[in-house]
């Protein structure tokens, strides 16, 4: 029960962070005197990602596999919307910044494909505004997501490694492992 609970609380905090991403206000229009503001605010909320990702880690490799994941998938789903969002107020106040980014899904769509290198090319920088946040989308994608993905995925092959060495030293429950057939001295 604990376990489903886990998981349920981890699929809310993603839902909840995809489901504000497209509700959040994002007005394309600010007048001239807000840009700067607008620049730090981004550049705070970098650094508070940043931070984020950086403290899970930093969590995850001082507990070991006694530290849940929960808190890495968060905050990199929590990178992903960021950058969605970035894009997507963007491509309104600008739209020959990205081609072809014309809705909420659009930007995440472009998101994705930019964090995982896929990039189809149906959607695409084209403006020197929307290449240098490419730019730091993908500085930001190797030096933390990367990281994070590297943690998951030995903290995935390590609980394998556990499993495995549990059951091995167990052996089969079912009466046909090694201890249960009759040896040459029988």
């Amino acid at each position: 029960m604990a376990r489903l609970r886990r998981w349920l609380r981890l699929l809310l905090l993603c839902s909840t962070l995809i489901v504000l991403y497209f509700v959040v206000p994002a007005e394309p229009h600010i007048p001239s005197s807000a840009v700067v503001a607008r620049l730090v605010v981004c550049i705070v909320t970098l650094v508070l990602l940043a931070g984020l990702v950086v403290r899970q880690l930093r969590l995850q490799i001082d507990e070991g596999m006694d530290r849940r994941i929960d808190g890495l998938v968060v905050s990199v789903v929590a990178v992903v919307v960021t950058f969605a969002l970035a894009f997507y107020v963007l491509a309104e106040r600008s739209p020959t910044q990205v081609v072809g980014l014309e809705t909420r899904l659009d930007s995440l769509y472009f998101t994705m494909t930019t964090l995982t290198t896929v990039g189809y090319g149906d959607i695409y920088a084209s403006g020197q505004t929307a290449r240098a946040l490419v730019l730091v989308q993908m500085v930001f994608n190797v030096v933390f997501v990367a990281a994070a993905a590297t943690l998951l995925s030995a903290r995935i092959r390590e609980a394998a490694r556990e499993r495995f060495a549990a059951r091995r030293r167990s052996g089969p429950t079912d009466g046909t492992g090694p201890s249960s057939r009759p040896g040459p001295e029988s």
